[in-house]
């Protein structure tokens, strides 16, 4: 293969993790919709919707009885996942899936969310099909950096299981635990497409100084970990959220916040420290890395993701939680943590750079 075709077909690649990147970022932002707006039940079947490709826009298109149909293959795929928790030691966890009836209420079509769900599934299929795309780009690395299409791979077959583990979080009516492996494991893809895209991005390595980009690493990856752990809170609120919400009702927002417990209060407070680090971080590139393009121009995208982030809390904490301020603060997380994690690849010590 010609030089100038193999450094054609890089650059293809490239451009297609870019775009696999962004939808990735749609994907989380229609995935808290759908669950902000109850749609997860839009479509009962999986990978059809009410048994067809392109989903029915009112009942009259469905046949009589349809809700106990869908019921019935619901029970099926949950009694096949409590006996795989069974295999791994949640027999707890599985016997609640067997005997929780509440977990089995008919679902009524609604045409909003059932159109909400086919638009996340369309998502999702295109994010499939271009990773798929990227990978089969990625094969011209083989001879040289073999384990860019190996990543690549694994990259889809871990997104084909988030699929999968996604129907399982709806058919187990948000199974406690569920939503914080389905967030973990979305933040893990966006993570290994953005390190991929910097380690095949001409220019995007910066060559700092040895001290200054250990002192930069220690501190990016210091404030990595807090949002980690962040996320993490705001999962489990989440979940105390969704309860709330089934018990009180959507007209009752003010009050869902009365209801939250500790946790709430940890991850309202736990924001403090992100933003002290942040400015720090912040001061620190704005002094001493101005001239790095690549870590100052996402320095400054970190901290206004950072800004967006408290505001959006802010505003669902006082103001009754809109339900817009939701997927908001949903996308900006996922946001924040992309942007640490290229922060992260870029930074690297001249050593590091002449041992590449």
């Amino acid at each position: 293969m010609a030089l100038a075709e193999l450094r054609t077909r890089h650059r293809l690649f490239n451009r297609m993790l870019k775009v696999s990147i962004t939808l990735t970022y749609l994907v989380i932002l229609a995935g808290s919709v759908v669950r902000n707006t109850g749609s997860g039940m839009g479509c009962p079947d999986w990978p059809k919707c009410f048994g067809k490709w392109v989903p029915p826009t009112c009942a009259c298109q469905l046949p009589e009885g349809y809700e106990k149909e869908y019921i019935e293959h619901r029970k099926e795929k949950n009694l096949r996942y409590a006996d795989l928790l069974d295999r791994i030691g949640y027999a707890e966890v599985a016997q609640h899936l067997r005997t929780d009836a509440d977990m089995y209420r008919p679902t009524l079509f609604n045409a909003f969310h059932t159109w909400t769900e086919y638009i996340n599934r369309l998502l999702g299929a295109l994010l499939g099909l271009s990773l798929v795309n990227s990978l089969i780009l990625s094969l011209p690395y083989l001879s040289t950096r073999a384990m860019i299409p190996v990543r690549m791979f694994a990259i889809v077959l871990l997104t084909g299981f988030q699929a999968w583990f996604g129907s399982i979080v709806v058919s187990t009516h948000l199974l406690p635990g569920t939503i914080t492996v389905h967030m973990g494991l979305a933040l893990l893809i966006l993570a290994l497409l953005i390190v991929l895209y910097v380690e095949t991005s001409p220019g995007k390595r910066v060559n700092a100084t040895f001290r200054l980009g250990n002192t930069m690493r220690y501190a990016l990856t210091a404030l990595l970990l807090l949002a980690l752990i962040q996320v993490f809170l705001g999962t489990q609120v989440r979940q105390q959220v969704d309860v709330l919400a089934d018990t009180l009702g959507p007209n009752q927002r003010n009050l869902w916040i009365e209801g939250l417990n500790w946790v709430f209060k940890v991850h309202r407070s736990f924001s403090i420290i992100l933003l002290i680090l942040t400015g720090w971080i912040f001061f620190q590139v704005n002094r001493y890395m101005s001239h790095y393009w690549v870590v100052y121009r996402m320095t400054w995208f970190l901290a206004v993701f950072i800004g967006i982030e408290t505001i959006s809390g802010v505003i669902m904490a006082y103001l009754g939680m809109p339900w817009w301020a939701q997927p908001v603060h949903m996308l900006v997380s996922s946001m924040i943590i992309g942007s640490l994690v290229y922060l992260l690849s870029s930074v690297h010590s001249k050593r590091e750079i002449a041992a590449a």
